[in-house]
């Protein structure tokens, strides 16, 4: 009797294991989203349908180059709009980019008495639009989640605000990410 119970345990796992791989593998699931390797695809301009398509919180959770502006993110409990909130544009700075603030500034955003600040940080990478490179027009300003605006400007590059877009138009399951070289500073 406990061996045909232990053999019905070990049978009922496998069966979940097989079928947890199958979805993950044929579904699109944003938990089976390509990895960090992957993203090169999405940037030659190449059309992956909305669900097979990593959201833009996988994006930043996933790739190698987010991994401060994830953990800020995760410290100022935002996840969820970069999960859950459609059509954003999301300017992601890279790690070099937090790496030029000066010393101590990011000790100092993630103490409690300043979440505020911390949360209008990363807000202003935030435009609650869907703005692809080719609508990213001179002179327009971009409004923020934090309320602020960032001018647009383009010349041989994209700007919004301080910041330059050093990789366009990553698409999201949920919108789109342009990698910036620079963590936005808004007045």
């Amino acid at each position: 009797m406990v061996h045909l119970r232990f053999f019905q345990l070990v049978l009922i796992a496998g069966v979940l294991f097989l079928s947890s791989c199958w979805n993950g593998r044929f579904a699109g699931n944003a938990e089976t989203a390509p990895n960090n390797h992957d993203l090169d695809v999405w940037n030659e301009g190449e059309i992956i349908p909305a669900s097979h398509q990593p959201n833009i919180w996988d994006i930043a959770k996933r790739h190698g180059s987010f991994t401060m502006f994830a953990q800020l993110v995760e410290i100022a409990e935002l996840e969820e709009t970069f999960k859950f909130d459609q059509d954003i544009t999301v300017l992601a700075p890279t790690d070099e980019a937090f790496n030029q603030l000066p010393e101590g500034i990011i000790k100092q955003l993630v103490e409690k008495e300043n979440a505020p600040l911390l949360v209008d940080l990363l807000l202003d990478h935030v435009i609650p639009d869907m703005y692809l490179s080719t609508d990213l027009l001179d002179g327009e300003k971009a409004p923020t989640l934090s309320g602020n605006h960032l001018i647009i400007s383009r010349d041989a590059d994209i700007r919004l605000g301080n910041a330059t877009v050093t990789t366009a138009d990553i698409n999201a399951s949920n919108g789109v990410v342009h990698v910036v070289d620079q963590v936005i500073l808004t007045e």
